[in-house]
């Protein structure tokens, strides 16, 4: 399916929303108050279709961990984890819409738990049809990382980094856009290592030996850090351009969605 005006997907990531690093569930309001009126910005000199997907940070990755909930949820207290994850994530999605809306923007929160089906942590169903409808009239579909029922696990998380690849496909969408706190993929974690170099293109020629180089996350995070958005990329995103950049940076998302130069990783499968 696809729009007459450029579908765009953009992902927030938890490093770039949350205190990730400190594992405390606060939500870095200025960066997405920053974000948000860049897209309105963007949206005043060009039409064009957005979806959001925010990560989790330890709003998500924290609760699952404390909990023994990231490979199925079967006992009563694993329960108790999946509820308190869906509704720390909804909390989390709150404060985006909020903020939204405070500064003029059309959006509406769109919970995977109501319209994802896993079996063995995999998307098996997926009823986006609500996601078409938002974009047909120009309201920004915002989705976020959750807990969603699973045939083979009882439920299980599922990753803001597998819900874009399944909608850029099924869209048309004709960038990807995955916002994190550094500039981009790099060698190693340019946190940790200040000699990590960045990686500026990834492509099917150099893929295999860039897995190897990248560490999995150095925070908590049940979904594999950037080696996990890079396979989840890889099986998935063929022929739509990816792209990885600091979205905490003032004028980034901005420039993205106009089409200008970012400093950032760009991803071709």
């Amino acid at each position: 399916m696809g729009f007459l005006m450029d579908l765009y997907i953009l992902k927030i990531g938890g490093s770039a929303c949350t205190e990730k690093a400190k594992n405390v569930c606060e939500a870095k309001t200025g960066v997405i108050r920053q974000i948000a009126r860049e897209i309105k910005a963007a949206q005043a000199e060009k039409e064009f279709k957005l979806i959001l997907v925010h990560g989790a940070g330890p709003f998500g990755h924290k609760l699952v961990s404390d909990y023994g909930i990231n490979n199925g949820v079967r006992t009563g207290r694993q329960v108790e984890g999946f509820v308190r994850t869906h509704n720390s994530m909804l909390a989390l999605n709150k404060i985006f819409l909020d903020i939204f809306s405070e500064e003029g923007l059309n959006a509406v929160s769109i919970p995977p738990l109501a319209c994802i089906v896993q079996s063995g942590k995999k998307i098996r169903r997926f009823d986006y049809s609500l996601v078409k409808k938002l974009l047909g009239v120009s309201i920004i579909p915002v989705l976020h990382g959750d807990m969603v029922f699973d045939d083979r696990l009882g439920a299980s998380v599922v990753s803001g980094d597998a819900i874009i690849p399944f909608l850029a496909k099924k869209l048309g969408a004709k960038k990807v856009f995955f916002g994190t706190d550094v500039a981009g993929v790099f060698t190693a974690d340019p946190k940790r290592h200040p000699g990590a170099k960045l990686i500026k293109e990834i492509h099917p020629r150099n893929i295999g030996v860039i897995l190897r180089k990248v560490s999995g996350p150095s925070a908590v995070d049940v979904t594999g850090g950037m080696k996990g958005k890079l396979l989840e990329m890889k099986s998935i995103l063929r022929g739509i351009d990816a792209f990885v950049f600091d979205a905490t940076k003032n004028g980034n998302v901005l420039n993205l969605l106009l089409g200008k130069p970012v400093t950032g990783t760009k991803i071709t499968f």
